[in-house]
């Protein structure tokens, strides 16, 4: 090889290797500009939820806060239309501030456009496997059930994501066959107002003897049957944590109840007087737990309500108060409101599965029940 086509290869490597030198750190000081640029955009949270967003926004210096909608976009990074997330645009100095008509979803990623430019990223971190809701109390807690059983309520410990029982809550009959439209498909469903308790209902289509669905479809439960009420871990609470655990309810059936519950036979263990023991009340049948928290109280012969806390016992077959202060009385009054219901929503006045085509007189009228009672000397 000549000496001069030795010179022409040493200085083409020269030079490729110094456009890759410069290639190299233009690549790096881009990679760090947009490092920086991301670094910027800062998820923003209250009560463990992203709230909002802010970002560099120097192209938008000499824009009003009203023409911002026009100018910004914030979409699902998943999403191929690209359609913008409903909420509200502000300036804080070189920084625009969006805050979303609904806390961003954990879990997922967002895109932010300015002028139609892909102008950054951000994701919503998962929550913390710490922090994950767990469902804690299930009822009704009995195992034995009967077959018209008409509502369960599901207890979490954090507020859950609505309208997601009819993807993660399941029926099971002698362990392998999925009960398909057992419960009431409710929109919205019924929660409380922290979204911590869950009421579902059986569908009282199926249960109701006289009505097409029941003559069609027939009730949810059959008699002498074993069911389990699954609730998949993957339900998620409003921060997208998911239940830690799955959770199993057990239980078989009896025949139906057509019984409305009769407080005259219930059985009161009494207080003495001067003392603050609670008064126990045993229903010698479980009743709605829900409904006796809400139903029960007691007051002086004179109609005076007392303070004190409710407690309800094993399977929900009693409850006792506990007073405020001392019995200083020797007679008091056990109210019960009459629509305090069993478990096939048989009220105090009214059978649930009753004949519609038929005239039905009420068992009784009243709204309230006084049950009169003495504290022991």
């Amino acid at each position: 090889m000549s000496v001069i086509c030795k010179q022409l290869i040493f200085r083409e490597i020269r030079l490729n290797t110094m456009f890759g030198l410069i290639f190299f750190v233009w690549t790096s000081m881009s990679g760090c500009k947009k490092k920086e640029q991301d670094d910027r955009i800062t998820i923003r949270w209250k009560e463990k939820k992203a709230v909002s967003v802010s970002f560099p926004g120097q192209k938008l210096e000499s824009v009003s806060e009203d023409a911002l909608p026009k100018l910004v976009k914030i979409t699902r990074k998943s999403s191929e239309n690209q359609v913008a997330i409903l909420g509200e645009f502000s300036k804080e100095g070189d920084l625009v501030v969006f805050e979303p008509l609904v806390p961003f979803t954990r879990g997922l990623d967002y895109q932010i456009y300015i002028q139609n430019q892909n102008s950054g990223t951000f994701g919503i971190p998962m929550a913390d496997a710490s922090d994950a809701p767990e469902l804690v109390q299930f009822f009704p807690s009995a195992d034995t059930l009967p077959e018209n059983l008409l509502k369960v309520f599901l207890h979490f410990t954090h507020p859950m994501r609505e309208g997601q029982s009819g993807k993660f809550v399941t029926l099971i009959k002698n362990g392998s066959d999925t009960i398909h439209g057992a419960f009431l498909d409710l929109q919205p469903e019924l929660w409380n107002e922290n979204r911590t308790i869950l009421t579902l209902w059986l569908d009282p289509g199926r249960i109701k003897r006289d009505l097409q669905p029941n003559k069609k479809l027939g009730t949810p439960l059959q008699n002498h049957a074993s069911y389990q009420i699954i609730v998949s871990r993957e339900w998620q609470d409003t921060n997208g944590g998911k239940l830690k655990t799955a959770f199993k309810k057990t239980f078989i059936t009896t025949s139906r109840d057509s019984i409305s519950p009769a407080p005259a036979r219930w059985k009161l263990a009494l207080p003495k007087k001067g003392t603050n023991q609670p008064i126990k009340v045993h229903f010698k049948e479980s009743l709605d737990h829900s409904l006796l928290t809400e139903t029960l109280s007691i007051t002086t012969v004179n109609g005076q309500p007392l303070t004190g806390k409710w407690r309800i016992g094993p399977k929900e077959k009693s409850a006792q108060f506990t007073p405020g202060g001392p019995w200083n009385h020797d007679n008091y009054i056990l109210q019960v409101e009459t629509r305090l219901e069993d478990l096939a929503g048989n009220n105090i006045n009214r059978h649930f599965d009753r004949d519609v085509s038929k005239e039905s007189r009420p068992l009784s009228s009243a709204e309230i029940i006084n049950i009169p009672f003495n504290t022991q000397k």
